[in-house]
């Protein structure tokens, strides 16, 4: 369907649409609980390295991405690069990579002497090797990457990717927020279908106050964790001064309202929800695992005080 090049721009194989619509694909997505490395591919690699401004890199990576044949993931770490020729070679183990072990490219920070630089590294190379952790979620897998002398492309300018990684992660903030506001969505449309098929006392479980309120309590987080989202998107697109807060107002608050809901989804569905066969467990692990992905919600509440001069 062309999704993964969504946002990639037509010169690059992309389709060449703005974040609003790329958002609508994550929060469907996040509500269908997706295992691929979409979030990976899109998410962080596509935008370091259109945030990186190097137009060869792009020319010459993103064509794959945009195509589906190429699956990258970002790297964010203090591994060392050093110059071999007209290349360069890098240093250093990574955690905690989203679809690292499947990766066929890695966006890779490493410090070189002129400070914090990204650098393209192939999972072919000799020099790379990873393996997939045992996580939390057990809908996106995790790995850890090891380079010992890995050839590397430089991507951007030399020293220049600290910026590159701040700008990277606001975007990924974006659409990790549209993910948990769709997958906040699909556990309320979960305990509202349970609360009018299960019965107790002769009656649907939803008709009682106890569990009619934590339907309405879920909606208002649902509701609002889609606004926020929404709304981080069409700033982003739209390139407004407000997205730097947007962003996090959205990573903060959607985060939160996404575990809070798939808990109470949990205590809706009562035994079965505890069990293993059903998917409630899968968005409770989800849930907690994406909260902490991109920085936690304090963290979150700390970058929004610091963006607003408070």
């Amino acid at each position: 369907l062309g999704w993964t090049g969504a946002s990639i721009p037509e010169a690059q194989g992309g389709a060449g649409l703005s974040f609003v619509e790329e958002a609508i694909v994550f929060e469907e997505l996040g509500r269908a609980l997706y295992s691929g490395p979409y979030f990976a591919s899109v998410a962080l690699a596509t935008n370091a390295l259109l945030c990186s401004g190097d137009e060869a890199a792009c020319g010459d990576l993103l064509p794959g991405i945009a195509a589906g044949t190429t699956i990258a993931t970002l790297a964010l770490a203090d591994g060392t690069a050093n110059r071999d020729g007209d290349g360069w070679v890098l240093e250093g183990s990574h955690r905690f990579l989203p679809n690292g072990h499947i990766a066929d490219l890695f966006l890779v920070t490493a410090r070189t002497d002129a400070g914090l630089s990204l650098f393209a590294v192939e999972s072919a190379d000799p020099g790379v090797k990873a393996r997939a952790l045992e996580s939390l979620d057990l809908t996106r897998k995790l790995a850890a990457v090891t380079l010992a002398g890995a050839k590397a492309r430089l991507v951007g300018e030399d020293g220049g990717a600290t910026e590159i990684v701040q700008s990277t992660l606001d975007r990924a903030r974006v659409a990790l927020a549209a993910e948990e506001a769709g997958g906040a969505a699909r556990c309320l449309e979960m305990s509202v279908e349970y609360a009018k098929q299960r019965e107790q006392f002769g009656r649907p479980i939803g008709s009682f106050q106890a569990i009619a309120h934590r339907c309405v309590e879920m909606l208002q987080r649902v509701e609002f964790a889609g606004a926020a989202s929404r709304y981080a998107a069409s700033c982003l697109a739209a390139d407004t001064s407000e997205f730097p807060v947007a962003v996090r107002v959205a990573a903060a608050y959607c985060g939160s309202a996404y575990r809070w809901v798939a808990t109470e989804n949990i205590q809706v569905h009562g035994g079965i929800g505890f069990t293993w066969e059903h998917d409630a467990h899968l968005h409770y692990r989800r849930s907690w695992a994406s909260e902490t992905l991109l920085e936690n919600t304090d963290q979150h509440y700390l970058a929004i005080a610091d963006r607003l001069g408070l």
